[in-house]
């Protein structure tokens, strides 16, 4: 089932980190971590920020609650080098019926290596929109 004491996405503002040390395979022949590598970092760190609320994304998909990105943004904005650590932190910027906002900082050494934002939308196993179900949103959407 997919009801739990806390709402799923959290409020606006709760956040999750999680620290990553750059592997070896996810660097470019340049000696840099790979673009799109920061894009796992990122739903590693946002699936984390569901698991904390009590939820887990495959016990949703069980239910044929499924979420998509929308809309992905970035900027990389210092190289990051093989074997680094990055603290990578999701936010929870905004909740609807049908969406999810999140942004993204990925730090390395205390300065900002990667910011990210990503909408997430709600739709069925047909790939159609519908509205989540209300233990996902309703205390999130709250003040």
């Amino acid at each position: 089932m997919i009801y739990a004491v806390k709402p799923a996405f959290g409020q606006p503002g709760q956040s999750c980190t999680i620290e990553f040390r750059v592997r070896y395979a996810e660097c470019d022949p340049m000696g840099y971590l790979h673009h799109a590598k920061y894009w796992e970092y990122f739903e590693d760190v946002r699936t984390q920020l569901l698991r904390n609320n009590g939820f887990r994304y495959r016990d949703l998909e069980a239910e044929g609650v499924l979420f998509v990105v929308y809309k992905a943004a970035c900027k990389y904005l210092l190289p990051v080098r093989y074997d680094d650590v990055l603290a990578v932190t999701a936010t929870v910027a905004r909740i609807t019926r049908t969406r999810v906002d999140h942004t993204y900082a990925a730090l390395h050494e205390g300065r900002v290596a990667c910011e990210a934002s990503t909408t997430l939308a709600c739709v069925g196993r047909d790939g159609r929109p519908r509205l989540m179900p209300e233990a996902l949103w309703s205390r999130s959407a709250s003040p």
